[in-house]
């Protein structure tokens, strides 16, 4: 290492707030609450001062420089809650101050709703005119991006009743998923381990303690598999029910996915284009398990085994300070200043890591509204799985970071292009510790990139095609728990077909992507982003072996344009590419193929040594 240096483990936060119940923290909430009062009182003259442009030019700036405030205080009053629940799901003043920042930020947005409203409708030509403001214009693209369903909205006084009930209706059904899946408890070799302690055992060397992982996991689920199917089918009822009422205003129904590819900022063509173009090629994925399931000894490989290690990959943990350096080097010889970045994360305790009781599982990556700073959650335990999770949430702080002096209307960018940086930093590590390795450590990294192959290519897909028969049958009416593990074993079979012997029907109860509440279909943006990252890796690598300047500078301009830009003009303006066709998606999937090639090579050289080291014996 290039130094001897101990990271933190565990947030500090202090600087944001001393804590959940500090002063300053109430001080805060009391005063967005008096601005609140304030900003209602203002809000009160939009209807006269709408008669005369320039008073409503004025009133409008006024709005917009008074909310902003706001909502920093409730956005990061929600973000330290969260950070809190994270760490202990149990926490009682975690769920009562985030219960209050979601209430704040559902007052803000329903005070807002008349300005809101007015600014969808005008007329073009006032529209644009309000654009020219250099503050109003800092919301430009969003809005022009939201008047493209100006239709679909409700009279404002619904609209301010479906945001005032959804703060203890929709929100409140993820909410109670991630109470459960933190509080579950689980008994795995006699231990007793919470189900993120649970769910790093499915990475393990040994495939009795990965069976008894799925085993103890699949009975856990399945004992509350009725609380989840509730909350699934409450979820998608609400949103369905809203979309009948949009459509039923507007005269003409907007369906699940296609508000899905609005909120994604694609275009439904986009989409078609790339699941068909995967769909076509699936068997790659299927192929990676194949070569798989032959190295550890095993027929077809199980749902248990799916985040199982390469056989020759069960040396020592790799320690957190080391991970931490090598991806730093990983992102230095591509930016430097990505590498200082990540060291930077490190030094700060912007990542939290450190195993603890009633702590979530899956990992993360956030942001405070003010000071502009991100924060990392995932349970590191020293696996390279680990490592390469570490990088990709790292990759999305780097994203924010790089946002972090804009309006916070251009840092929100889509789940699609979210994952941009984050798949191209895991793409950037895995190549820079692939060059580096022996060839036992190579071999692991190969492994990982065909396990990549298989859940992008296969997972992902199976979890976008399950969702939409959920959405298709919940019209009709609940869903129930047989029939979810009916569809869940269906799209799985689509997918996988006959390369693992055996699926995981619980899985949508599982899999806490299914009952997030802001956002339908949270799938194909992985696969989406895994394929377009590999993509955006592939231009600007043959400009830099091309010896042309500024290509990590063109990187950074491009993320940088992710919350103000759709896809489709993103990926003009940057690498001149039409993504709404198949040709694009293609020629990431051939970038997967060699992956898969070079996997399957080093298997049958590793099988051959063996086989020659055996004979020797004899």
């Amino acid at each position: 290492m290039r130094q001897e240096t101990v990271y933190p483990q565990c947030w500090d936060n202090q600087h944001i707030y001393p804590g959940l119940d500090s002063l300053e923290l109430e001080a805060d909430l009391a005063q967005a609450r008096s601005r609140l009062i304030e900003l209602a009182d203002v809000m009160g003259e939009l209807e006269t001062a709408c008669e005369e442009p320039a008073a409503r030019l004025a009133l409008l700036r006024k709005v917009r420089q008074r909310a902003q405030g706001i909502r920093n205080i409730g956005w990061n009053i929600a973000v330290l809650a969260a950070s809190a629940a994270s760490q202990n799901s149990r926490d009682p003043l975690a769920k009562t101050q985030a219960s209050r920042a979601r209430a704040l930020n559902a007052d803000l947005f329903k005070t807002l709703a008349p300005m809101e409203q007015l600014l969808l409708t005008l007329p073009d030509v006032d529209f644009e005119a309000l654009m020219r403001d250099p503050l109003l214009g800092e919301e430009a693209f969003r809005l022009r991006h939201e008047r493209r369903l100006a239709d679909q909205r409700l009279p404002v006084a619904a609209e301010q009743l479906v945001i005032g009930l959804g703060s203890d209706g929709l929100h409140a059904w993820g909410n109670l998923y991630n109470e459960l899946a933190g509080r579950l408890r689980l008994r795995v070799d006699d231990r007793e381990l919470g189900l993120a302690q649970a769910s790093n055992l499915l990475g393990s060397a040994d495939r009795a303690v990965r069976l008894q992982a799925q085993a103890a996991i699949s009975a856990a689920w399945e004992a509350e598999q009725e609380t989840v199917a509730a909350i699934l089918n409450a979820i998608n009822g609400w949103r369905l029910e809203l979309a009948r009422q949009r459509g039923a205003q507007a005269g003409h129904p907007l369906d699940a996915l296609a508000l899905s590819c609005h909120q994604s900022r694609i275009e439904p063509v986009t989409l078609e284009a790339m699941m068909s173009a995967t769909y076509a090629r699936r068997e790659l994925g299927q192929r990676a398990l194949g070569v798989m399931g032959r190295r550890l000894g095993i027929n077809r490989m199980s749902a248990a085994d799916l985040a199982a290690p390469a056989p020759a990959a069960s040396g020592p943990g790799i320690p957190f300070e080391q991970a931490i350096e090598w991806i730093a080097e990983a992102f230095a010889s591509f930016d430097p200043e990505m590498g200082e970045f990540a060291r930077m994360m490190a030094e700060r305790g912007w990542i939290d890591a450190a195993p603890s009781p009633g702590r979530q599982s899956g990992a993360y990556c956030t942001k405070f509204a003010d000071p502009v700073e991100p924060r990392v959650f995932l349970t590191y335990e020293g696996s390279m799985r680990n490592l390469v999770t570490l990088a990709h949430e790292l990759g999305h702080a780097w994203h924010n970071w790089l946002l972090r002096d804009l309006p916070m209307s251009q840092r929100a960018y889509p789940m699609t292009l979210a994952e941009t940086a984050s798949i191209f930093a895991e793409t950037l590590v895995r190549g820079a510790l692939f060059e580096r390795a022996e060839a036992g450590d190579r071999d692991a990294i190969a492994w990982m990139e065909a396990d990549s192959a298989a859940t992008f290519l296969l997972n992902i897909p199976a979890r976008f095609d399950f969702e939409q028969a959920l959405v298709r049958e919940r019209a009709q009416g609940y869903v129930g728990s047989a029939r979810l593990k009916e569809l869940m074993d269906e799209a799985w079979g689509r997918w996988y077909e006959q390369s693992l012997g055996e699926y995981f029907p619980l899985f949508w109860a599982a899999k806490g992507h299914f009952a997030i509440p802001g956002l339908g279909f949270y799938n194909y943006p992985y696969l989406f982003g895994y394929l377009f990252s590999l993509g955006v890796y592939g231009q600007l690598m043959a400009r830099k072996a091309r010896g042309e300047a500024g290509v990590a500078q063109a990187y950074r301009a491009l993320l940088r344009d992710t919350g103000r830009m759709s896809a489709e003009a993103l990926v003009l303006e940057h690498l001149g590419l039409d993504i709404r066709t198949t040709a694009f998606w293609q020629q990431s999937l051939d970038r997967v193929e060699e992956a898969v090639n070079r996997f399957a090579d080093l298997s049958q050289e590793l099988s051959g040594a063996t086989e020659v080291a055996m004979s020797g014996a004899r």
